[in-house]
């Protein structure tokens, strides 16, 4: 099976080698848990090997996307270059509708040849929706045209809350061909950041809730370690 390196130290590892290439991975998690981060990182990764993507935002500016991403990671000065040259993109559709975005991938595909994207977040396209029958509808054919693409992505889910019991699974997380969860966690006087791999089709890979950081030169996941759940909502790493 091809994989995709996500080009995030130790998430490669818990993978396998990487994402199943062409498959579609649901980023879950709360306010200030790295979804935006673990996204713009898988982006700058292929785009320095030789695999163009596209980052669509859905709120942010295409500007406060790029600022963003140099103050979070440093050693990424280089976007710029990046952008010029046709290896990444930014873009904000016109408008906030499903067509729209997959509209935006194709012609990213047809004229860059991208062969990453993420979204950021689906959660504000399922605002636009008042039938959630339709809303249901309206996802499976995305992701039905996703999946006859030659894309990998990410695609970011917005949760509520950061704690472990406490994400609310939905129709996102089913149709998605695999979905990490992203997690802020109480440790005393701060707070732990943590991940675990709830699914990924086709291919085995670690279970484990494990700790990871945001750095200057990237996100790290370390497999190795252990987020533990102790006595009531305390927790130990």
């Amino acid at each position: 099976m091809e994989r995709v390196s996500t080009g995030i130290k130790g998430l490669d590892e818990m993978l396998k080698g990487g994402i199943p290439r062409r498959r579609h991975v649901a980023l879950t998690g709360g306010p200030g848990t790295g979804k935006t981060s673990f996204g713009l990182n898988f982006l700058y990764y292929g785009a320095k090997h030789n695999e163009p993507g596209i980052y669509i935002t859905i709120e942010e500016t295409e500007e406060a996307i790029i600022e963003n991403m140099i103050q979070t990671f440093p050693s990424f000065a280089d976007i710029p270059d990046l952008i010029e040259n046709d290896r990444l993109m930014i873009k904000k559709p016109d408008e906030i509708s499903f067509e729209a975005v997959g509209e935006i991938i194709e012609k990213a595909i047809e004229e860059l040849n991208i062969k990453r994207f993420v979204i950021d977040s689906i959660t504000i396209l399922k605002m636009t929706f008042s039938d959630l029958a339709r809303y249901r509808q309206t996802l499976y054919e995305f992701f039905t045209l996703l999946r006859n693409l030659d894309c990998t992505g990410m695609i970011a889910v917005e949760v509520e809350k950061s704690g472990k019991n406490e994400v609310f699974y939905d129709i996102e997380h089913y149709v998605a061909d695999g979905v990490i969860n992203l997690y802020s966690l109480d440790q005393g006087e701060k707070r732990v950041r943590a991940l675990e791999i709830m699914k990924m089709r086709a291919t085995d890979h670690s279970r484990d809730l494990v700790p990871f950081k945001i750095t200057p030169t990237g996100v790290e996941v370390y497999p190795h370690e252990r987020v533990y759940v102790g006595k009531g909502t305390s927790w130990s790493w």
